[in-house]
């Protein structure tokens, strides 16, 4: 393999304004975002907005525990129950996150 072959991760950890969010906003302990919990990413666009960062949030050792594998963005369309929050990621930073279940 050559080193421009690798492939980008797809299960990335939260970062910059989403993690604000989670810790500001939803009251989520920083120790559980880095221990705990991941995310995948899609780029978009969302009306008034313009290119965002659409984000699902969840818990890797939940999918491992019901035999998921996560591949991308895809496999919460075929899993949504695994999905703990859901939102975007503006250019500028701002984050907004919907809980999807406790």
């Amino acid at each position: 393999m050559g080193l421009f072959s690798r492939k980008p991760k797809v299960v990335k950890e939260i970062h910059d304004g989403a993690w604000g969010h989670l810790v500001s906003t939803h009251k989520i302990d920083v120790d559980t975002l880095s221990k705990e919990m991941r995310c995948v990413e899609r780029e978009g666009t969302v009306n008034g907005v313009g290119k965002v960062t659409f984000l699902r949030v969840f818990r890797p050792k939940e999918a491992e525990q019901k035999g998921v594998v996560v591949m991308g963005w895809e496999t919460f369309d075929q899993h949504p129950e695994l999905i703990l929050f859901e939102g975007y990621l503006t250019g500028s930073n701002k984050a907004y996150l919907e809980r999807k279940r406790p």
